[in-house]
This record gives structure tokens, C-alpha cells and sequence, in this order.
């Protein structure tokens, strides 16, 4: 494959040559992508107004290798999306990143919401639904993104261009092998969905055990509160006053309870200066890496040691360690997993280590993210531009005492849920790795 317009040496440096030779002499039929698909390009080119509801819009934050987040995602209104009826993806096309965290493929499932794509994403249309899971593998694998990462344009972050990606070259295995790969990634979905049940259903029992499940949460068209309820709080705002936090409140009130401040330490990060982020080095965790219950590492940053023990050694965290998010997406915790020896967080997060031996940390990550501790940071949290929970507000944060028979079965679903989550990304290194032995082989 000649490129005549790339003079730049690092094109030509002898790995991306070697990853180029090796899908050319593999013994496969190879073609180019654009000559397995009917049409690839992009989303959006234009920033729409955000909404906080309507239809789904999706970056290159929310997508995996092989498979799509929608929870933390924009909205905008239906009429953009009609307007951006162009870029639209459908059930079986290939998302592939163009900007930033290039070369991360997954194919839309067939459950996938109604949503469409900023410009950080290419869409390819009209692979045969034979061989879809194995085209997007293949883009996963080394083969796959040694291609991206040398036709990435881009100064300050790295930026394919559709004209690049409709020339990256493919080779085509046999049916029953594309059907083996296809048989895996479907496990590994499959398994990835059985973990996300299971998170739900830890988080299902709390509330039905607690009996958060009957706390009245409807609204009423107004709220009466005494000057003294205001001046104590020191809040003027209507939001603070609705009546399902009053009901809410109530409820606990009614019955055992402690205080984030009374079982917990906080400690919060910080940014180091410029965010120079290593390829490699002590995990750095974002507010997308923290999901309800759960850690998202795949798209983790790392922070030099020095850093990690020096300008952020208070925020440094450790396996059983509760995170919270403090700005933006406010009030979602998780529990630093066995897996995570060493890290550390962020200004948008606080680390919450366990002072009493009365709670479990995954007991109080559930409760957090249930509507017990959700309807609470939500209320606590204010700002002019963006929301926050500062500190002092955490801290009055109510915390129902519950029997630890409870608290362990919620930690033992939530351990299932990881252990789960574990076999799913297995299958899927497990694909990649087959089909790079059959192109090295």
C-alpha cells in the first residue's frame, strides 16, 4: 500500500511496515474497508444544545471495544436528530473513534436505544452481519490500531480522517472462523449484561430491605417551610425544599441512622499540572472511570509515581477504598476493586475510607447510589455554572444502619457482578487473540 502525499519518517518507521507486511503475506483475501461497506463516515460536525432528556447522544467517552456505554450520555432534542439523519447509526453498523482514544470499535447491538454520534465518531454501514463481529475485532487488535494510530493526523490529539479509515486494509477469514468470533463476542455481551443485572439487583435489594422502595417521591405544586428551616440551612433555593427530599428525610429520621462524617474520612484529588497523562504508570481516575458500583477502567489515565507520592499522596487509594463523584455527574460510588493495588482520583472525586467497623464498603457504595444517598447529594450539591458537593455538605449525608448479613449480601452480589464483568473481558482478549494468531500465523 503506497502513500505518496505522507513524507513524515515516524510513517514509515519499521513496526507500522512490519504490521502492514504481515496482513498482506497473511494467505488471506485483504481489502480495503471501504470495499465491505456500503457507506462510512462521521456524526455531528456542528456542538448541539444539550437537553436533559430526549434522544441519546454519543461520544467517544461512551464507547468500548465491543460495546457502546449509553447510561453516561448527552441528549438532544429529536428534531437535531432528525436533522443529523445523515450520520445516524442503525442496529449493525461499526462504531469506530476518529479523535482522541482512536481505533475503539464495537458493533450496535441489537438492543441499542435510539441515539446518533458526534464527529469523534466514524460509523460503517453495510458489512455483512457474517462478519461484523470479526471486522470490529480486528480494528481492536494491534492489527487494527498500528493502522489507525500511523494515518492519525492531529497536533495536540490524534485525529483519523474518513478518507484514511475507508483505506485501513482487512483480511478476510473463512466463514466458520468469523462465525467462532462472532460466537465469542456474544458470550462476552452476554456476560457483560448478566454483571449489569446483578449490579442492579444488589442495588434492588438494598432498597427493598431498607424500605426505600416505598418512600413517596412524588412532587406537589408547592412547599411550605418555616424561616428558621431556611436560615438553619443557609439555603434560599426552592430545588432545596421539594417534598420527596422532605419525605425522604422523614424516613430516615424515623429510624437508625449515621453520618458520612461519623464512619468516613474524606480526602479529594487534584489535576496534576497539564495533565500529563503516561501511556503507563499508577492508575489516575476520572469521573468516567466511577460508574454506579462499579470501576471503568478501560479508558484509565496514568500519573507518574512522583506525582502519585507527592502533590497527590492524600488522595491515594487502595482496595476497599468508597469513591464518590463530587461535580458534574454528581453522587455515583463505587468500591476500589482487589484489582486496583494502587491510584489515585481526581478534584471531581472523593476518596471515603471506612472508620467504622459497622459498614461495609460496598454496602455504602449501593446506598449511595440508591435513592437513600442519590436524592441526598442531589440536594446538597449547588453552583452558579456547574454543580458541586462540597465538603461539608458530604459530611451530613444520612446513612441508614443496616444488619450485616444484608451488607454482606450486597457485597457478594457486587462481587459476582465483578467476577462476571472479569469473563467477559477475558472472552474478548480471548477473540482478539485468535484473530491475531491467524494473521501472525
Amino acid at each position: 500500500m503506497e502513500y505518496p502525499t505522507r513524507i513524515e519518517a515516524e510513517f514509515y518507521q519499521p513496526y507500522y511496515l512490519a504490521t502492514q507486511n504481515k496482513i498482506l503475506h497473511s494467505g488471506l483475501p485483504v481489502k480495503h474497508l471501504k470495499e465491505i461497506a456500503t457507506r462510512i463516515t462521521d456524526g455531528s460536525h456542528i456542538t448541539p444544545e444539550y437537553q436533559d432528556d430526549g434522544i441519546k447522544f454519543v461520544m467517544v467517552r461512551n464507547l468500548h471495544e465491543h460495546h457502546i456505554d449509553f447510561e453516561d450520555v448527552k441528549y438532544i432534542t429529536p428534531e437535531m436528530d432528525k436533522f443529523l439523519k445523515q450520520c445516524k447509526p442503525v442496529v449493525g453498523d461499526i462504531l469506530l473513534s476518529k479523535v482522541g482514544s482512536i481505533g475503539v470499535s464495537a458493533v450496535v447491538p441489537d438492543d441499542a436505544p435510539d441515539f446518533n454520534i458526534f464527529v469523534s465518531l466514524a460509523v460503517v454501514k453495510g458489512i455483512e452481519p457474517k462478519f461484523r463481529a470479526y471486522v470490529s475485532t480486528f480494528l481492536n487488535s494491534r492489527f487494527g490500531k498500528l493502522q489507525a494510530e500511523r494515518v492519525a493526523k492531529g497536533i495536540s490529539q490524534p485525529d483519523l480522517h474518513l478518507e484514511d479509515i475507508r483505506e485501513f486494509i482487512i483480511p478476510i477469514p473463512a466463514e466458520k472462523f468469523a462465525e467462532k468470533v462472532t460466537s465469542t463476542v456474544s458470550k462476552s455481551n452476554s456476560l457483560r449484561k448478566q454483571s449489569l443485572q446483578l449490579y442492579a439487583d444488589a442495588e434492588n435489594l438494598l432498597a427493598s430491605e431498607l424500605g426505600l422502595d416505598k418512600v413517596d417521591l412524588s412532587e406537589s405544586l408547592f412547599t411550605v417551610r418555616n424561616v428558621s428551616e431556611v436560615s438553619e440551612s443557609q439555603r434560599a433555593d426552592a430545588e432545596y425544599y421539594k417534598q420527596k427530599y422532605f419525605n425522604l428525610l422523614r424516613f430516615i429520621e424515623k429510624r437508625s441512622f449515621s453520618t458520612l462524617q461519623e464512619i468516613t474520612s474524606f480526602s479529594g484529588g487534584a489535576t496534576p499540572l497539564g495533565a500529563d497523562y503516561l501511556e503507563e504508570g499508577i492508575p489516575f481516575l476520572r469521573i468516567q472511570n466511577v460508574r454506579d458500583n462499579r470501576l471503568v477502567m478501560d479508558d484509565v489515565a496514568f500519573i507518574d509515581e512522583t506525582v502519585h507520592n507527592g502533590l497527590l499522596r492524600r488522595s491515594q487509594i487502595v482496595p476497599n477504598d468508597v469513591l464518590l463523584t463530587i461535580t458534574g455527574r454528581i453522587g455515583t460510588s463505587a468500591v476500589v476493586s482487589d484489582d486496583v493495588k494502587v491510584g489515585n482520583i481526581n478534584q471531581h472525586i472523593v476518596r471515603m475510607r471506612l472508620t467504622s467497623k459497622d459498614f461495609n464498603p460496598y454496602y455504602l457504595a449501593a446506598y449511595m447510589n440508591s435513592i437513600g444517598g442519590r436524592l441526598q447529594t442531589e440536594r446538597e450539591s449547588y453552583g452558579t455554572t456547574r454543580d458541586a458537593l462540597p465538603y461539608y455538605c458530604l459530611a451530613k449525608i444520612q446513612i441508614l444502619n443496616a444488619d450485616m448479613g444484608l451488607q454482606k449480601q450486597i457485597e457478594t452480589t457486587i462481587r459476582k457482578a465483578e467476577e462476571t464483568q472479569k469473563e467477559a473481558k477475558r472472552l474478548l482478549a480471548e477473540a482478539k487473540a485468535e484473530v491475531e494468531k491467524m494473521i501472525e500465523g
